[in-house]
């Protein structure tokens, strides 16, 4: 295991440290930094907390990844107005409090990851401000109270993943809040997809130099695929029928909930559809005919609800066993 020091140059614009031993605290001489524009600790045993000067002293830094390390306390609570983060990565450390409003200030941020820490809060809905935003991960925290409507027409309009797992939400998931995500109802050519790995690494995002004349360029690039994940809360009611519109949609999981009513057959309009799981809720009558037309479903889960009559066949629900449908009486 080793530290880190105080730093001395100040020029640095590209700072990362990523996947090594380094323990101990991050020294706030970081803050001196004002041209820099990456900064990677990720992957390391980093402890103590998390200096709150990173959220404001500069306006270059772009990414700021302090995931998967052992940060305890709370996220820096200032963002400044005029900041220029892309990328805002804390996942797995042992965060808790709130989520600050202040994070509205990142108005060109587009992927924003809290997952796995123990964040006590309601839903930051101050997000859906956030025009850019692509990804938002919070799974696995201790997030509670309802999800109200979304606030404008464009909230979350370009939104590919959206991963509140794992957490105590619950009341009626909105009608509007799947209409709004507008990026998921048509397929964007300009995406790259990957193939699914765990739960909550659904999307890559790298950054690199380059030189470009006399200066230097940062190049970032992502890869994802498009998922909803709600999965292990306590939503109630029904399924939105708005869901069915998000035809570029990879993966959605609303399992563990208690949600009652009929599967609707909009769901069948989700051609691109590589995973559904509907399981451990308090569904009831039959699986809709339409959902045989999901010829890229590869995981399909309805088992343990209330539903009754036949199992379509057809194309893909061929090929799923009875593990996939056990559980219901009918």
């Amino acid at each position: 295991m080793g530290h880190i020091g105080q730093f001395k140059h100040n020029s640095i614009s590209f700072f990362d440290l990523s996947s090594n031993k380094l323990e101990g605290a991050i020294p706030s001489s970081v803050c001196k930094h004002k041209q820099l524009q990456v900064l990677d600790f990720s992957n390391n045993s980093f402890s103590g907390v998390i200096p709150h000067c990173l959220g404001n002293f500069n306006n270059y830094l772009l990414v700021l990844h302090l995931g998967m390390n052992n940060f305890q306390g709370s996220i820096p609570t200032s963002f400044s107005r005029d900041n220029s983060f892309r990328y805002l990565n804390f996942n797995g450390n042992q965060l808790g409090g709130r989520i600050p409003p202040s994070i509205a200030h990142c108005k060109n941020l587009e992927i924003l990851d809290i997952g796995n820490n123990k964040i006590d809060d309601t839903f930051p809905f101050f997000l859906e401000t956030l025009t850019q935003l692509q990804v938002l991960v919070l799974p696995s925290n201790k997030l509670h109270g309802f999800l109200k409507g979304a606030i404008a027409d464009c909230s979350f309009s370009e939104l590919r993943i959206f991963n509140m797992s794992n957490n105590s939400l619950s009341g009626t998931l909105p009608l509007d809040y799947f209409s709004s995500l507008e990026a998921m109802i048509v397929p964007d050519q300009n995406i790259g997809y990957m193939e699914a790995s765990t739960a909550s690494n659904t999307y890559q995002y790298s950054v690199h130099m380059a030189w470009k004349g006399w200066a230097i360029e940062l190049i970032m690039t992502q890869t994802m695929l498009t998922k909803i994940d709600f999965s292990a809360n306590k939503f109630t009611g029904t399924i939105p029928w708005s869901i069915g519109k998000l035809e570029s949609l990879k993966q959605l999981d609303l399992s563990h909930n208690y949600l009652t009513g009929n599967i609707s057959p909009l769901l069948g309009k989700l051609r691109n559809l590589e995973s559904l799981d509907l399981s451990s809720n308090m569904l009831t009558g039959k699986i809709p005919i339409q959902l045989v037309n999901l010829i890229f479903l590869s995981v399909f889960r309805v088992s343990h609800n209330q539903l009754e009559r036949r199992i379509p066949l057809g194309k893909q629900l061929d090929t799923f066993d009875s593990s996939a449908y056990e559980g219901n009486s009918g």
